[in-house]
């Protein structure tokens, strides 16, 4: 059974798709809905809908905006569009929604864009979920019992969310830059910078599998300003990007990870 979500700021256009789904259409269930773009995030991070019926133009966020603030990689969205925003409907492509609707609707219409959205879901998922809980981020579990490394260890865990540099943790260790590195390569064989990043990689794969924040508040969180950049270095170190590893503790939760 697929989740629905409608979102769109007309009550009667809104009641007639809901109602629509409901009396005619199997295999989809209609779990929440929304009449602006701000209500529709509060609706989908609640949710977490399979299928988004959205409208573009709406009170205080329309729908491209909105498209902005939602994980796209594990839904799929249908566009509901009047003629004279046609040109919003195409722009909104490109933020690779499944398949847009011209008011009125008919039952035949919705009925094959909500089977479409439904199939591309499934290919999507199926080609876009890791297939391991475990996510690599030290090839191997080593510990230390290096007075030194301990209080840099404890250091950095404590201010994760901040930018380390070796010449901090010269001051909190009162050891030397080289003497920091060697104790790094010869306990975890790597480097401080190394280290450092994986450590980082591993506390943001913990903190998506809480499955409570935006991914660009668990780069803040690792203590990056800059999204873009903190997906390259995730993917690079961990194998799998931010959203991939989002989506399968979604699906975990909903027991259908693979």
């Amino acid at each position: 059974m697929n989740k629905v979500v409608v979102i769109e700021d007309e009550t009667i256009i809104r009641n007639g798709i809901i109602n629509m789904i409901r009396n005619h259409i199997q295999d989809f269930r209609v779990v929440g809905e929304a009449n602006n773009g701000e209500e529709g995030i509060k609706v989908v991070e609640s949710v977490r809908p399979d299928i988004i019926l959205l409208d573009i133009n709406m009170p205080i966020m329309n729908g491209l905006e909105m498209l902005e603030h939602i994980p796209r990689d594990l839904m799929s969205v249908i566009i509901v569009s009047g003629e004279s925003e046609f040109e919003y409907a195409k722009q909104a492509i490109r933020y690779g929604v499944t398949d847009y609707l011209l008011k009125p609707i008919e039952i035949k219409t919705l009925q094959s864009a909500l089977e479409k959205a439904s199939n591309d879901l499934e290919m999507k998922l199926k080609y876009k979920t890791p297939k391991s809980d475990k996510f690599e981020v030290f090839p191997e579990y080593r510990k230390t019992d290096s007075i030194t490394l301990l209080k840099a260890i404890d250091y950095i865990e404590k201010n994760i969310n901040k930018r380390i540099t070796m010449t901090k943790l010269v001051d909190v260790t009162g050891k030397s830059t080289t003497s920091i590195n060697a104790r790094f390569q010869r306990d975890f064989g790597f480097t401080f910078n190394d280290y450092y990043t994986r450590l980082r990689m591993q506390k943001a794969v913990e903190k998506i599998s809480q499955l409570d924040s935006h991914l660009y508040e668990v780069a803040e969180f690792v203590g990056f300003n800059d999204y873009k950049y903190f997906n390259q270095v995730f993917k690079k170190v961990v194998g799998e990007t931010p959203k991939n590893v989002q989506l399968y503790y979604l699906r975990k939760r909903e027991g259908t990870a693979a």
